[in-house]
């Protein structure tokens, strides 16, 4: 009888029971949490996703708002973001040699095996082609079995990487300009090119990048910074933190060594993408308190959409 050859076969079973935890994750958080936030009058599916997308897209504005006065509504929490990213910077140095000979040769066999989504979403990561794909897939659980939260978390997780990519990847790393270190940093000697061996190495200005290059890219680390953002917005709705978590934990554990990035980029990553997770998650709840309503406009005249929303 033939037999799947062993690599193939365990490549298979890894993608697939990461790709099912991923979409199952609403299941597993709900089953663990004890709020109901949700009111449980049954609608049609239909009536239930148009009314999430509409609250989901009729809250960018107030998101984007909230995300750039966050710093300036928060003092305190600034503060201390600024003066924590400025110790760790100052220790980057031990900290990052440290990490790259003692955390990442624990997890350096680990990587999960090709997720292809098409062109177009091949120009991300694997690693954020499986969190694409556990998102879709918790959508479409929820729309099959008219789910509010489900529909809900996966639609303010997709708001989350969209906003992860604009404040990390397009207006942070390019407004900070900070070179990635070396691989080896503790034994480095040589050019290190477009990398570093100096934490201070900052002002590496390139413009605004929408791809992802190793010059003057690594703070704040991306990857961190949207994994901890999904993961906040589903802790927020399933009122669970270990499940969506310990899932973010596998996702940066896979090719761990291509992250190439200072502690610092990392924490700084972890920090900011748990507050675009909250500013998400208020903006959600917030409009549930609001009344939003959707008119199609039809005449001779004209045609279009009218949206209105009133507190």
């Amino acid at each position: 009888m033939n037999q799947i050859p062993t690599p193939l076969s365990r490549q298979f079973i890894a993608a697939s029971t990461v790709l099912a935890v991923l979409a199952a994750t609403p299941t597993l958080a709900q089953s663990l949490q004890f709020s109901d936030h949700y009111n449980t009058v049954q609608e049609t599916s239909i009536i239930t996703s148009t009314r999430i997308l509409e609250d989901a897209f009729l809250t960018i504005d107030s998101d984007l708002g909230n995300i750039m006065r966050y710093p300036a509504q928060n003092p305190e929490a600034t503060g201390l973001f600024l003066l924590g990213i400025g110790a760790l910077i100052l220790a980057d140095v031990p900290l990052t040699s440290y990490y790259q000979d003692s955390v990442e040769p624990v997890f350096g066999d680990f990587s999960l095996p090709p997720l292809d989504l098409g062109s177009s979403l091949n120009v991300f990561s694997n690693e954020s082609r499986y969190l694409i794909a556990g998102i879709a897939g918790s959508y479409a659980l929820g729309l099959v079995s008219n789910d509010e939260r489900s529909q809900a978390a996966a639609v303010l997780a997709t708001k989350a990487v969209a906003y992860s990519y604009l404040t990390s990847h397009v207006l942070l790393k390019s407004g900070i300009g900070r070179n990635r270190p070396v691989q080896n940093l503790s034994t480095f000697d040589g050019d290190p090119g477009d990398f570093t061996t100096d934490p201070f190495d900052f002002g590496n200005f390139h413009g605004v990048s929408f791809e992802s290059t190793a010059y003057g890219t690594a703070m704040p680390s991306f990857h961190v910074t949207h994994y901890f953002a999904v993961a906040r917005v589903y802790a927020g709705i399933y009122d669970n933190y270990w499940v969506p978590y310990s899932l973010a934990g596998v996702l940066f554990a896979s090719n761990i060594k291509g992250h190439r990035h200072w502690v610092s980029d990392m924490v700084a990553g972890a920090l900011i993408g748990t507050a675009i997770g909250e500013v998400v998650l208020d903006g959600h709840y917030g409009s549930q308190t609001a009344n939003i309503s959707v008119t199609p406009l039809l005449s001779s005249d004209e045609v279009g959409v009218y949206f209105s929303k009133s507190f």
